[in-house]
């Protein structure tokens, strides 16, 4: 920026001006990926619906009856003995194939274990194993800590804090001083027939002035999943109270003593719920905890739903009633924060928007890094020196 620009600006300006370059030019690359990993991570249930399209669904016999849960969980064991089998789904529409998630050992990327078994409902066939969800969950922690702990943890807390102080000074230095024909011009559209310097200023200057609503939402939610003081502080806002446990560290423990209800005994009663969700999912239990999951779902996602939650004892079958209230209200208000930062609040309309705006704000450290280095090394007009010719060397 030369002296003659900086003229007529006040010192806010100047300040906020060299903070969005800096820490721009600081964090660009940290960004870059957290928010790339983002845009690829946004469409992840429609590839693992496209990938496994031929499991999916089954052929409904002229007279369907379903085989009971706990025999396609047999099945799945005696198919793949190493399976470790989580969570049973089974679907209203009578054409779905029952999905279970799972797990199978992966000593050198435990997460790429992860994925989810189809089953035909009427036979118990199991119809296919797929490791997609692995992939997702893999790719979901390196956007979270970079596949680097809590040293990644904290570098991502810092870019996501840093990216949110460049969305409000980005603002700042977008909001022109006079408003005239020229500058609404230059601020809301993209002059896609420029050169691509003067191009590369509007992508980065006008794009993200409209990607600015919903990436703040972005870059808001994320600070509430990776930072607690945040957290708290927006859900004291909406009058939460705070709890010290998780519904997951309330939940009793498993007691060796005893022996667990089988899948189809902790159904009883909930099997007509199809009727009205659109799904019935219900954790698998394990020696690990006494209370399994179950929810009523019109919809979910990989890590989000919509629907109703509660939690059963797997010893008597009975909802467990004793739960923390405000631990229940903080895992509901987390469930609505993930959608809303992974885009699955609104169906795939909001997920489109989300992946467009993920997308554009990947591209801001690349197109502000090109504009402040065309502006820093570009060559001055004047300053290059003519090759001497014949015409210049005779009339000198």
């Amino acid at each position: 920026m030369t002296s003659n620009s900086r003229k007529g600006k006040s010192i806010g300006r100047r300040v906020n001006e060299w903070l969005h370059l800096w820490l721009g030019l600081i964090s660009g690359l940290m960004v870059f990926f957290v928010c790339l990993s983002g845009v690829l991570f946004v469409f992840h249930d429609e590839v693992n619906n496209f990938i496994n399209r031929d499991a999916r669904f089954v052929t409904v016999p002229e007279h369907p009856v379903r085989v009971s849960p706990d025999t396609i969980l047999a099945n799945l064991r005696r198919q793949y003995p190493t399976v470790r089998t989580n969570l049973y789904t089974a679907y209203a529409d009578p054409r779905k194939a029952v999905k279970i998630m799972c797990s199978t050992p992966n000593p050198n990327q435990p997460m790429l274990g992860l994925g989810s078994a189809y089953a035909n409902p009427y036979t118990g066939e199991i119809l296919k194993i797929d490791n997609t969800y692995g992939i997702f969950r893999l790719l979901a922690a390196f956007h979270m800590n970079l596949l680097l702990g809590n040293v990644g943890s904290q570098l991502v807390r810092i870019a996501t804090i840093t990216f949110l102080i460049e969305l409000i000074s980005g603002f700042i230095w977008w909001w022109p001083t006079k408003w005239n024909k020229s500058t609404r011009d230059k601020s809301f559209k993209v002059k896609w027939n420029a050169k691509w310097k003067r191009l590369n200023i509007d992508l980065h200057n006008v794009l993200g002035f409209y990607s600015l609503p919903l990436a703040m939402v972005l870059t808001v939610t994320a600070l509430i999943l990776c930072y607690k003081p945040v957290k708290d502080f927006f859900f004291w806002t909406f009058g939460h109270k705070g709890t010290d446990k998780t519904v997951f560290q309330a939940l009793p423990q498993a007691d060796s003593t005893k022996n667990a209800l089988s899948l189809d005994q902790l159904l009883q009663g909930y099997q007509s719920e199809l009727g009205i969700y659109a799904q019935l999912s219900i954790g698998v239990p394990n020696p690990r905890s006494g209370a399994v999951m179950l929810r009523m779902e019109h919809e979910s996602s990989m890590v989000t739903y919509r629907g109703k939650q509660l939690y059963l004892d797997i010893y008597t079958g009975k909802k467990l009633e004793s739960l923390p209230l405000e631990a229940i209200r903080e895992a509901k208000m987390m469930n609505t924060n993930i959608a809303l930062h992974i885009g699955t609040w609104y169906g795939l309309p909001v997920k489109i928007i989300t992946f467009v705006v993920c997308l554009i704000c990947t591209s801001l450290p690349i197109t502000g890094f090109l504009i402040w280095y065309n502006r820093k090394f570009k060559k001055k007009k004047g300053t290059t020196r003519r090759k001497p010719t014949l015409e210049t060397i005779g009339t000198a």
